[in-house]
């Protein structure tokens, strides 16, 4: 059986005609999914308004705008009260980033009027506010909106970042309200973005913010330094750890046109990154006496990690809380308060405390840089004084070595001479070679911490170190009480040091260049002459005379009985304890006629009767005899004793030289209280004539000749 094909043209044109249907109309009115908001006015430095047509009815358009769960389908997460009149919410991008808003308005449209919604946003809750207004007008063929946002001393490229993100963010809008779909970034090429307001003008909120002591706190550096290729370790602050911060471009104040702004160009870098990420951190004006410190990353598309949503997470909570010590840095400092009764808010009688002044803020982040470094250099000097202890540094000093070898040299434990080695080179006093992982004590540094014939030996002053910082108990109790500290109640060590430290400029300068400074005095104690030291302590001073000048007689005075034990056993290991002699008592009343030379070193200060001593040394001299008085080098103006030199000085005056002069009922003129002025002023009216500086060799101190 034959099967007969269907004759198709005959049934084709026994069809019902189609309705006549214009394809290019209706092309022309489906619009393709592309970018159809577009800015509209920039017409002031402070003012963005954009605008999008949108084909669907306002209601509908006001339901996506203000419906939590609408928004986070274009926008981000709402969390709180979002678009509700006086209430506040966050604008979560769930990426880190977010929008912290306050709502002011909000109207929703009906037939005569156009919807309204206002609100101030603050970008991850730190940037300058901003004042946000969506307007949604309904016409014949949809829906305008149109977004104004207003600033006031909005950033420089405020206008580029915002006036290009509203079309954006609008063209979200639009392509939501037409698809039910999600259009929202999960996250973006570009960001963290932040902006943090300063109260300070730019370059001064610059130079306290990338001072080392700031950096250190605001960005948490571990180590490093924000000078080019000096990586930086940051730490993160969470469980991530660290990341690598590496400064790749600097362009300080001053140096690029045409802002003229500092900057810094950077790569953060992690090691399970296959790129470094980019990033800058800027600061400009933000109206007077204001300014706002910016900072962005981009290429996150070239780090090659699976999850770039929790890497910007975890980076943007570290600027979040940078941010946060940064603005911290120049907060105002109100007075103290706490359940404790500690609050100033009011005096003792109920009045009200004034308020607290205003401060320099720059100027209390350079203070706090420096009490940092002052801290340091606490911490250094007690590595320093166990360097010294244990002849670290002496072991050292031949050759470089790596941890390991100079545990060998030492005896010591590796683990602690690694630890120690790390610390001495952080505080510069030792040098790190990474090719050979050796550490160097180069012979600069040598001179002053194991060289004991350089005059700037300073190894022995680590030892006063551990001494007098362990009377800090007994010193402060001195401060509430008045009283004194005998000599008996410092540890023995600190004898010891002050005498090692003593030896340092008396070994070497003594008898070569101070006794010949005097006319006349080296043939005077060649041929036999009479010496007397006050405060001799140890007795290297005399010991020394001694066996230089066999001939003259020796005597030295000391009040502290342990002084002169260890006196008269050295005198006796040096075989010259006959013509040598120590006592135990106030020389005021035992010095004698005729002495050739009277010593008075580093000890006058601290005399319950300076002027008495210097009288009975005047009465006491040959016709032709010298006293010799050593002190510590200062200046008449205390004002003038600042800088390091006189802090050590200081320091040792409040921990020793007061405490222990005021128990012994003297007039505690302290450590630096004997400068060329009062010294002359004290040695006329003990019947001296005129006071001869000699010069010393030592930074640390001042000798002077007085004759009849």
């Amino acid at each position: 059986m034959t099967t007969s094909q269907p004759d198709l043209p005959a049934m084709i044109a026994g069809l019902p005609a189609l309705p006549e249907f214009d394809l290019t109309a209706a092309a022309e009115r489906f619009a393709p999914l592309a970018g159809a908001a577009y800015p509209m006015v920039q017409d002031r430095w402070e003012r963005l308004v954009s605008q999008v047509s949108i084909p669907e009815p306002a209601p509908r358009v006001w339901e996506a705008l203000t419906d939590p769960g609408r928004v986070r389908e274009w926008l981000a997460v709402c969390h709180g009260d979002w678009a509700v009149r006086g209430r506040e919410s966050t604008l979560d991008f769930e990426d880190g980033e977010f929008f912290y808003c306050s709502t002011s308005r909000s109207v929703p449209p009906t037939a005569h009027r156009s919807g309204v919604l206002e609100y101030l946003w603050r970008w991850v809750g730190l940037g300058p506010a901003s004042r946000v207004t969506w307007t949604v007008a309904g016409g014949p063929d949809g829906t305008t909106v149109t977004v104004t946002e207003e600033a006031t001393n909005p950033p420089s490229d405020w206008r580029s970042w915002n006036g290009m993100g509203w079309p954006g963010i609008l063209d979200q809008f639009a392509r939501h309200l037409r698809t039910g779909t999600n259009t929202r970034w999960p996250w973006r090429r570009m960001g963290p973005y932040l902006q943090i307001p300063l109260p300070t003008m730019p370059f001064q909120a610059w130079e306290a913010l990338t001072s080392p002591g700031a950096v250190k706190h605001w960005l948490q550096r571990k180590s490093g330094s924000l000078a080019v290729d000096d990586p930086m370790t940051v730490v993160m602050g969470d469980a991530s750890g660290t990341i690598r911060l590496r400064v790749t471009k600097s362009i300080d104040t001053g140096q690029e046109f045409p802002s003229y702004l500092p900057r810094i160009e950077f790569e953060l870098s992690r090691p399970y990154w296959t790129e470094a990420l980019g990033g800058v951190l800027w600061i400009e004006p933000a109206g007077l006496g204001a300014s706002l410190l910016q900072v962005f990353h981009y290429d996150w598309e070239r780090l090659g990690i699976p999850d770039p949503v929790t890497e910007r997470k975890l980076l943007c909570e570290f600027w979040i809380n940078a941010a946060a010590r940064g603005q911290q840095l120049f907060a105002p400092q109100g007075p103290p308060a706490g359940p404790h009764g500690w609050s100033m808010s009011a005096t003792a009688n109920g009045s009200q405390a004034q308020a607290a002044p205003e401060i320099d803020f720059p100027a209390a982040v350079k203070f706090a840089d420096k009490v940092m470094t002052d801290l340091s250099g606490a911490m250094a000097g007690a590595l320093g004084a166990l360097g010294v202890r244990l002849g670290l540094f002496r072991a050292l000093a031949p050759a470089p070595a790596r941890d390991d070898e100079l545990a060998k040299r030492t005896g010591l434990a590796e683990r602690y001479v690694r630890e120690w080695l790390w610390g001495m080179t952080s505080a510069r006093y030792l040098r790190y070679d990474r090719a050979t992982r050796r550490f160097t004590l180069p012979p600069e540094h040598a001179a002053a911490l194991v060289s004991e014939e350089s005059p700037m030996n300073l190894a022995p002053a680590f030892g006063l170190v551990p001494p007098l910082v362990g009377m800090l108990d007994e010193v402060a109790d001195a401060f509430r009480d008045g009283q004194g500290l005998p000599p008996e109640k410092y540890p023995e060590s600190l004898y010891t040091a002050m005498e090692r430290m003593s030896a340092s400029w008396l070994d070497a300068l003594l008898l070569g260049h101070w006794l010949p400074s005097v006319d006349g005095l080296v043939d005077r104690l060649e041929r036999g002459g009479k010496v007397a030291e006050v405060g001799s302590g140890g007795g290297r001073a005399l010991l020394a005379i001694a066996g230089r000048f066999p001939a003259s007689e020796c005597i030295g005075y000391d009040m502290y009985e342990p002084n002169v034990l260890r006196a008269r056993e050295a005198a006796a290991e040096a075989e010259v304890a006959g013509r040598v002699d120590f006592q135990c008592t106030d020389a005021t009343e035992k010095l004698s006629a005729p002495l050739d030379l009277v010593l008075f070193f580093d000890v006058l200060h601290d005399a319950p009767d300076p002027e008495a001593l210097l009288t009975a040394a005047r009465r006491s001299l040959s016709e032709d005899g010298a006293v010799l008085v050593l002190e510590s080098n200062c200046a008449d103006d205390p004002e003038e004793n600042a800088g390091p030199q006189g802090t050590i000085l200081y320091a040792t005056s409040v921990l020793y030289c007061v405490p222990s002069a005021l128990a012994e009922g003297g007039p505690a003129l302290g450590t630096l209280g004997l400068p060329a002025g009062a010294l002359a002023a004290l040695a006329g009216k003990a019947g001296f004539g005129a006071v001869q500086p000699i010069p010393t060799g030592s930074p640390l101190n001042a000798l002077y000749l007085l004759r009849p």
